[in-house]
């Protein structure tokens, strides 16, 4: 199946852009934070039109759509508990607008994600580079 996700991934086109990274916030809400995020401000459009093109060849290998759509973003943290949750919503509030830099995206990456007690592992599979 790797070999098959690369497969579509290298018929995906795209150039190197600017990604800048922009405020912080909470999915599903702040209120019920299970993932802390950094938005994606410039850069979504091209990200878009990656993901546009990569999903429909993964549908064909079998993968199902999120039901929630794509929003690009930088996933941050996952939240395990409610402890400090006024807190943690309090600081994404105080971040949201906060600018955090910019980045050139020119590689589409395949990770495995290996769970251990200490947290996740990830190890990239296979790499498409332009």
């Amino acid at each position: 199946m790797v070999n098959k996700i690369y497969g579509a991934m290298e018929n995906v086109s795209f150039k190197p852009f600017q990604v800048e990274i922009k405020g912080l916030g909470a999915f599903p809400n702040l209120r019920f934070p299970r993932v802390v995020w950094a938005g994606i401000r410039k850069g979504a459009e091209e990200l878009r039109n990656i993901f546009e093109q990569l999903e429909p060849q993964l549908r064909k290998l079998g993968f199902q759509p999120d039901p929630k759509g794509f929003s690009p973003h930088i996933t941050i943290a996952r939240v395990k508990t409610g402890r400090n949750k006024a807190e943690l919503a309090k600081t994404l509030k105080e971040l949201a607008e906060k600018e955090f830099g910019v980045m050139i995206a020119k590689c589409l990456r395949l990770k495995k994600s290996t769970l251990t007690p200490r947290g996740p592992i990830y190890t990239t599979l296979k790499e498409v580079c332009r």
